[in-house]
């Protein structure tokens, strides 16, 4: 058995250990989602719809450019990085237009939405096939977090015809 003074300084580098990493764990995760802090400062400043959209989708189309780029570069670290920030983007336009399901503006921003992805998907599939096998993953992720946001829209605007 271990000394009581032993068991005290074990579980307390544990406990320093744990609350350590789960300090950067939370930097991590906020770091993850591939934003800048004037990226994050320019969106909460946005208001209207349209202009959350907008923002949103340059972001999609900067990290987009910028997985095309780092996966040519054979860059993983930089990839992976341009890959969460182009899935945050998608993810959160999509989340910006379902917000307005109800408004008056909804089915032009789900034909942007939907008009973007498709620009996205063509430029994701034509990397694809000239990546290197090791860098399509990223691509491939890329795709299916597009792909989705793009079927999902086409389901909402077959509401309109």
């Amino acid at each position: 058995m271990l000394s009581s003074s032993l068991l005290r300084t074990t579980l307390a580098g544990m406990l320093f250990l744990f609350f350590n990493s789960a300090g950067q764990t939370a930097t991590l995760l906020a770091a993850e989602d591939g934003l800048t802090p004037k990226e994050k400062e320019t969106l909460q400043q946005a208001k209207d719809p349209e202009q959350q959209l907008k923002l949103w989708l340059g972001i999609a189309e900067g990290r987009l450019k910028d997985v095309l780029l780092h996966t040519r570069k054979l860059d993983k670290e930089n990839s992976a990085k341009a890959v969460a920030g182009f899935r945050t983007a998608v993810t959160s336009a999509e989340d910006c237009v379902a917000k307005e399901q109800a408004g008056k503006n909804f089915k032009k921003l789900i034909n942007r939405l939907h008009k973007a992805m498709k620009k996205y998907n063509f430029a994701l599939l034509q990397a694809l096939d000239k990546a290197a096998e090791d860098f399509r993953q990223y691509i491939q992720s890329a795709f299916e977090a597009s792909q989705r946001v793009q079927d999902a829209a086409e389901i909402q605007m077959a509401r309109f015809k």
